[in-house]
C-alpha cells in the first residue's frame, strides 16, 4: 500500500520539529554555559555557585532537548516507513502536546496574550488534526499491511 500523504506531512512536521529540538538543545547548553561564564566574571563566591547551577540546568535542559530531537528524527522515519509502532508514537506525543495546551490554559487565564492564546489554538489545532488523521481507517491500514489486504478482500 502507499504511504499516504498526510503521512509523509506529518513525517515533515517531525523532523521540522526534530530539528527545532535539536538546535535548542544546543542552545541550553551553550546558552547556559556562557551565562554562567558571564555570572562567574563579575566576582564573588555566590555569583560562582549561581553560575555553576546555570550551567548545569542549561545542560539538562539540552541534554532533554537533544532526547527529543533524537525520538522525533526516529519517529519521523517510523512514518515514512510506515511502521505501526511510529503512528502509535505520534498519537502519545500529540495527546501530551493537547495535554501540555490545556497546562497553557492556566498561562493564558493569569497573564492574558492575543499571541499566546493564538499558538496555543494553533498547536491543539494541529495536534488534534494529526490524532485524528491517524485515527482514520485508511491510514491505520497502511501502518498495518495484513489489514489493509483484509480490507481490499
Amino acid at each position: 500500500m502507499n504511504r499516504p500523504v498526510g503521512v509523509t506531512l506529518i513525517a515533515v512536521l517531525e523532523f521540522l520539529g526534530a530539528a527545532f529540538c535539536l538546535l535548542g538543545g544546543l542552545a541550553f547548553m551553550l546558552g547556559g554555559g556562557f551565562m554562567a561564564t558571564l555570572i562567574s566574571q563579575s566576582g564573588g563566591q555566590g555569583n560562582a555557585a549561581g553560575a555553576g547551577l546555570l550551567a548545569g540546568i542549561g545542560a539538562a535542559l539540552g541534554v532533554v532537548f537533544l532526547i527529543f530531537g533524537v525520538l522525533y528524527v526516529l519517529v519521523g522515519w517510523g512514518m515514512l516507513k510506515l511502521k505501526a509502532w511510529a503512528r502509535i508514537v505520534t498519537m502519545v506525543l500529540m495527546g501530551l502536546a493537547i495535554l501540555g495546551s490545556l497546562f497553557g490554559l492556566t498561562t493564558i487565564f493569569v497573564h492574558f496574550s492575543v499571541i499566546a492564546t493564538f499558538w496555543l489554538a494553533v498547536r491543539v489545532a494541529i495536534a488534534g488534526w494529526i490524532l485524528w488523521y491517524l485515527l482514520q481507517p485508511n491510514v491505520s491500514a497502511a501502518f498495518n499491511p495484513g489489514q489493509a489486504r483484509a480490507a481490499s478482500a
